[in-house]
């Protein structure tokens, strides 16, 4: 127990460091203070993130759960002048109205799609304890063309009855995946996302990698699988 302790601990701090480094390298794609939390996506898997879509070209990014990630995102697709869509989904209005206002600010407003879809019971949610962005919006919002990044960090699911809240994500968007694609889900270490991955996998015949050091996500990707990460 002790010795398992001891990994726990400095699988953290070798995480800790990277996140340092990862921040620093950041400066280079948005240098505008924001408001890191508990809750936001680790630097070192928004790194991967920003890195896959510059090595891997891809061309239509879809993200559940706008954020910091959403910000970053928008700016390296400015910076790189690619012809990339990107298209962000969340259920909180408010937020989304505060996360426009930073983008206008600055004038990353072009390069994001921010698509408000409020939840509701879903047919694609495992039970009714929980509720997915209504499916309505999406298929009215979402671009036809064949996905090649799916980010997953949203709905909320810290909650235990909300486990599964992210499990819907793949059920919806895996028929409009590219052949060359990757899927990422944030917050590998939580039971819900280990077992929504899990589902995933024998579900969608999908196969992904805990990568906790990689910033504590899980990925499943076909095609090109280099990343500098």
């Amino acid at each position: 127990m002790v010795n398992l302790f001891k990994k726990f601990v400095l699988r953290d701090l070798v995480l800790e460091v990277k996140d340092i480094r990862s921040l620093e390298l950041l400066k280079n794609v948005h240098s505008e203070y924001l408001p890191w939390t508990g809750a936001s996506i680790h630097p070192t898997a928004l790194l991967y993130v920003l890195n896959d879509i510059s090595i891997h070209r891809r061309k239509h990014i879809v993200e559940c759960g706008s954020g910091i990630s959403t910000i970053y995102v928008a700016g390296l697709i400015k910076g790189l002048n690619a012809d990339i869509k990107f298209q962000s989904i969340d259920h909180d209005e408010n937020w989304l109205s505060i996360l426009s206002e930073h983008l206008q600010k600055n004038d990353l407003q072009d390069q994001v799609e921010l698509i408000h879809a409020p939840l509701t019971h879903s047919e694609y949610c495992l039970d009714q304890s929980y509720e997915w962005y209504d499916t309505a919006v999406l298929d009215r919002e979402i671009s036809k063309e064949p996905i090649d990044l799916l980010f997953v960090d949203g709905p909320p699911a810290k909650k235990r009855e909300c486990d599964y809240s992210r499990y819907p994500a793949l059920a919806y968007f895996r028929s409009s995946l590219a052949e060359n694609h990757v899927v990422i889900l944030d917050d590998a270490c939580r039971k819900g996302e280990m077992e929504t991955a899990s589902k995933w996998e024998k579900e969608f015949g999908l196969k992904f990698k805990q990568e906790i050091l990689k910033g504590d996500i899980l990925i499943s990707e076909t095609g090109g699988q280099y990343n500098v990460l």
